[in-house]
């Protein structure tokens, strides 16, 4: 695999991440809650009152770093923007690639739990019931809960995006 040291590179990367997220800032439908569902949210989510709600690190920089460790192809990027998943769920490079790039913006901490403040104040996320909603889908190890939880609002961003684009 060939890394690349281009910040316009790196720049793409970013805005790839980033683009359809900010597509949407409409209402996701609302699920009703059991309590199982909402004590499972609570101990996946960041406390509000010690978690920092703004990044220290550009996400440009996050890529730049987290391209470092876990090398993701830019097709890889392409197809998680275009669809809202990975061609292949399988490879953890990737799945540990979005954990790093979330944890460098400070929407996931140290510990795995989503700094849902964070998410929003980014724009990453269009709603706090996508948050909590995506919540739901962090299963399976680390890179994998990082993975799910952002296939998840990416995927909910892009259905917002096309109903939109249909009214």
């Amino acid at each position: 695999m060939k890394r690349h040291h281009n910040g316009a590179f790196e720049c793409a990367l970013v805005l790839v991440l980033l683009a359809p997220l900010a597509i949407s800032n409409g209402a996701v439908a609302c699920n009703m809650l059991n309590n199982d569902a909402t004590e499972q949210r609570a101990g996946v989510l960041a406390d509000p009152t010690t978690a920092q709600t703004m990044p220290e690190m550009a996400p440009q920089d996050a890529v730049a770093q987290c391209n470092r460790t876990f090398i993701i192809q830019p097709e890889y990027l392409a197809e998680l923007n275009e669809t809202g998943s990975f061609p292949d769920e399988t490879d953890r490079i990737p799945l540990c690639f979005i954990r790093c790039y979330l944890q460098a913006l400070g929407i996931l901490t140290e510990d795995d739990k989503v700094n849902k403040e964070t998410a929003l104040a980014l724009n990453w996320a269009s709603s706090g019931e996508t948050v909590d909603e995506c919540l739901d889908e962090m299963t399976g190890s680390s890179c994998e809960k990082a993975y799910y939880f952002t296939r998840c609002v990416m995927t909910r961003a892009l259905v917002d995006g096309k109903s939109k684009d249909n009214k």
